[in-house]
């Protein structure tokens, strides 16, 4: 399989979209900026008025705004404010950057919608620092899924491929609600979300209790992920099967739970019978060296979850076979 394998650094790891205030006036500005990001893999894109950028935040996905503050601070923070409003750059943080001493406008700055105000010589290694600090958690934030509070897709990807550059020894376990589309059919999204909710519940606490180290993500809907070592996949997995067969009848109607199923309609709209829901794990284990990037652990535990969830009942399953 020809995937690219992934860079752990700053670097590579992903583009910073770095949006930044550009005037004339300004000579160290420019390359305070470019100083702050020389350790990732960037992109700056200057702006001169709101009208700017606002075209670039329809046209570009950005990951930063940063706007320079004079002396009163009004002028940066009426633009950082009308930033604010652009419905694109809603979850982007927006910083303001005073380079003296003193901001008479602090307090004001700080109260208001604008993300952060960092004080400090625009040639502040620790000014600089902040700045990056305020992209790395925004990355994070925005992974994090709003359901569940795990770490995301990005997340799960980089905390494999340092495993896997430590060629450590490890187990990665792919979970999958069964049925689950046809049950938030069903009952619909208010009560789907609680089921989702329970069972990462029941991952992260059956996960933690077995291994403090171990590590649990939330791929999206009801697909979850948790890296722990080789040796707790039996325990920790049969663990979380149990605990989830005992529980999820309480997510269901009594008449429902009794009779031990329902009827939803099926992806092509016709009516068809659905057990209560149950849980597939499918686990691929790395020997150190046996997988060269996250791209392959991908392809075999997701092809090894599809074959488990024909099986009856909550199972997991260890994938024997070679690499392919």
């Amino acid at each position: 399989m020809g995937v690219t394998p992934v860079c752990l650094s700053d670097r590579g790891w992903r583009v910073a979209m770095i949006c930044a205030y550009w005037d004339n006036g300004t000579t160290e500005w420019p390359h305070a900026i470019k100083r702050a990001f020389v350790s990732f893999q960037s992109q700056l894109l200057p702006f001169g008025n709101l009208r700017q950028l606002a075209g670039l935040a329809l046209h570009t996905i950005l990951d930063l705004v940063v706007i320079p503050v004079g002396p009163k601070g009004k002028r940066a923070l009426s633009l950082a404010l009308g930033a604010k409003r652009l419905p694109a750059l809603t979850v982007v943080p927006v910083i303001l950057w005073h380079p003296g001493g003193d901001c008479r406008a602090a307090t004001e700055i700080l109260d208001s919608a604008v993300d952060d105000l960092i004080i400090g010589r625009f040639d502040d290694p620790a000014a600089a620092a902040r700045l990056r600090l305020a992209l790395r958690r925004s990355w994070r934030d925005l992974d994090v899924n709003p359901s569940s509070r795990l770490p995301g897709p990005t997340t799960i990807e980089r905390e494999i491929a340092v495993r896997l550059a430590a060629h450590e020894h490890f187990a990665v376990c792919y979970a999958d609600l069964d049925d689950f589309k046809a049950y938030n059919d069903y009952y619909g999204y208010f009560y789907g979300d609680k089921v989702i909710k329970m069972g990462a519940r029941i991952i992260r606490e059956t996960v933690f209790d077995h291994q403090p180290g171990g590590f649990v993500g939330h791929i999206g809907g009801d697909d979850f992920v948790f890296v722990i070592d080789p040796k707790n996949v039996q325990p920790t997995c049969q663990a979380i099967l149990d605990r989830f067969d005992a529980e999820i009848g309480l997510c269901y109607e009594p008449r429902d739970r009794r009779n031990g199923y329902i009827i939803s309609k099926n992806r092509r709209g016709t009516p068809e019978t659905y057990g209560l829901m149950t849980l597939s794990i499918a686990v691929v284990i790395n020997h150190g060296d046996t997988f060269a990037h996250v791209g392959e652990i991908s392809h075999m535990v997701a092809d090894l979850k599809h074959y488990t969830k024909t099986l009856p009942g909550s199972n997991y399953m260890v994938e024997r076979r070679a690499k392919y």
